[in-house]
């Protein structure tokens, strides 16, 4: 832990003080970066105001199988989920109110409360009675609609930051059940970065294992609705024999033999209830040697690779012919310690 301290003192008839602390701490269980400030007068007691900045990585979903509908209305799903490299930043500010507030520079982003991570930070301070508020920037890499998570990370993102900048104390299964009533990925982004997912969502078996190094992801600017996709997988038949997932977890260790085991029981309900999302699953396919699988309920793919070199080249080969957003990341979320 690195500490850095600047004091700065002014004389006059009045004494008072200003301390700017950086603590830069890259070992505490959030990997947090905290920037605080202290302000005081000769009068008054110190008044704190902090800031808190973390990645807050996208996800894929390796295999998605849709086992049916539930007697609440949600499906039941098994997927092996993977937390890749592809980051938005999330930044918390302790406000001098009791207001939670939220700002982003895309304007295609909602800033009220149909931003979960708007709505994680109310219902937290909700629960918890937090007597100061505080103003969340989101900085936005991952695109929206595109089955990646990004607004379910935003808000676990959320969670973890203002219950260090709150000083909560609740522990990552309590924010967990909080996260779980704001959306149903929400939970796993608190989990570990490769996970069992059934249920709703709320069930997740952490795994140790690690998939391939590399992951190249595809986004398009295509909207896929979630409920829409799952009404389109409702009027279809049954999906044809999937690979069981104790082979997809035998496989982990290598791309070449993961990625012909991959599925995802979304991909044509998806294709079938958007049609332009069809038409550029055909050009993809149609333009790659290697299949690609889609995540979630649309609209981005991916390809794993073991190689970063031929991963590169192959982001570089879609680019080209489908002048189209293709990322290179690693197939893991930063670690906590650096994010």
């Amino acid at each position: 832990m690195c500490w850095r301290a600047t004091f700065a003192t002014e004389l006059g008839h009045r004494v008072s003080a200003k301390i700017a602390l950086i603590l830069s701490s890259g070992g505490n269980v959030l990997g947090s970066t905290r920037r605080l400030t202290w302000q005081a007068a000769s009068h008054k007691l110190p008044a704190m105001t902090a800031e808190l900045m973390q990645a807050s990585p996208a996800k894929i979903n390796l295999t998605l199988r849709v086992c049916g509908l539930r007697a609440d209305g949600y499906h039941e799903i098994e997927s092996l989920v993977a937390q890749v490299g592809l980051c938005d930043t999330i930044t918390v500010r302790v406000r001098d109110d009791d207001r939670c507030t939220l700002s982003c520079a895309d304007p295609a982003i909602p800033t009220d409360e149909r931003n979960l991570a708007l709505r994680a930070a109310l219902d937290l301070a909700r629960r918890t009675g937090a007597e100061r508020g505080a103003h969340i920037t989101l900085t936005k890499r991952i695109p929206a609609g595109t089955g990646l998570g990004g607004g379910s990370s935003n808000a676990a993102t959320t969670l973890r930051l203002l219950n260090d900048l709150w000083r909560l104390g609740l522990s990552l299964s309590e924010l967990a059940d909080i996260g779980a009533t704001i959306g149903s990925d929400v939970p796993l982004f608190l989990r570990s970065p490769l996970a069992i997912v059934r249920g709703r969502g709320a069930e997740i078996v952490d795994l140790s294992d690690a998939p391939p190094a590399w992951c190249v992801l595809v986004l398009p600017e295509i909207h896929a609705a979630t409920p829409d996709v799952y009404a389109a997988w409702d009027r279809q038949s049954s999906p044809a024999q999937r690979p069981e997932l104790t082979a997809v977890l035998a496989a982990l260790g290598s791309a070449a033999d993961l990625m012909p085991l991959l599925f995802n029981d979304l991909e044509k309900p998806a294709c079938s209830a958007i049609p332009e999302l069809a038409a550029f699953a055909r050009m993809l396919h149609a333009c790659s040697d290697a299949p690609l699988c889609m995540t979630g309920s649309g609209s981005a793919f991916f390809r794993l690779f073991d190689d970063e070199r031929v991963a590169r080249d192959f982001a570089d080969k879609i680019r080209a012919a489908t002048t189209t957003r293709a990322e290179l990341v690693p197939c893991a979320p930063p670690p906590l310690a650096d994010r």
